[in-house]
């Protein structure tokens, strides 16, 4: 499919779809994840208010021109003014921080492909994992000399240092169990 096709696709439906390349995937979760999202957007917006930088939720879709890519991360950081794909002005290219919350068939994806798409841009500081099935949380961190540092919690406190931000990581659980429990 041609990026023009694509978007003409997304203008058409309220159905939202990833772009790889001239391939595309329709999206679809479970409600643990689309819960826990919702608690990343939260905690991102709280942590934020009165700061340069903003949070935007799953419908923000980001443009990754290098590699003819655009996703919908579960939530991304922008600090400063957008900068939209001349190619689709419903994306932007230059998110602070990228959120993925992990699905069991996309996990693989998120760590790996995805990733290398994100890591193009010149703008990401930070990209964040989250895994419902462990409750644990993997941030990496662009280091000055470019290189990636991933730091791996299961409790505590997430800092995200490129945002001024730091997150309750017991925060992203809060009534999971009511849809994990029936």
């Amino acid at each position: 499919m041609t990026l023009a096709e694509y978007v003409a696709l997304e203008a058409g439906t309220d159905e939202r779809w990833e772009y790889v390349d001239g391939e595309v995937f329709v999206l679809a979760a479970r409600p643990e994840h689309t819960h826990v999202k919702g608690r990343v957007y939260l905690l991102l917006v709280r942590a934020l208010e009165g700061k340069p930088c903003f949070a935007l939720g799953d419908g923000a879709k980001v443009s990754t021109r290098k590699t003819r890519s655009y996703h919908y991360p579960d939530a991304s950081v922008f600090c400063g003014p957008l900068d939209r794909d001349p190619g689709d002005e419903n994306a932007l290219e230059n998110p602070t921080v990228i959120v993925e919350v992990l699905s069991p068939s996309t996990a693989d994806y998120d760590r790996g492909g995805k990733f290398a798409h994100y890591r193009t841009l010149a703008s990401l500081r930070e990209y964040v994992v989250v895994a419902i099935d462990t409750r644990s949380v993997e941030r990496y961190r662009r280091l000055p000399s470019g290189e990636w540092l991933m730091t791996e919690l299961e409790g505590g406190t997430l800092e995200l240092s490129s945002i001024d931000a730091r997150l309750t990581i017991a925060d992203l659980w809060v009534d999971l169990e009511r849809l994990t429990d029936q």
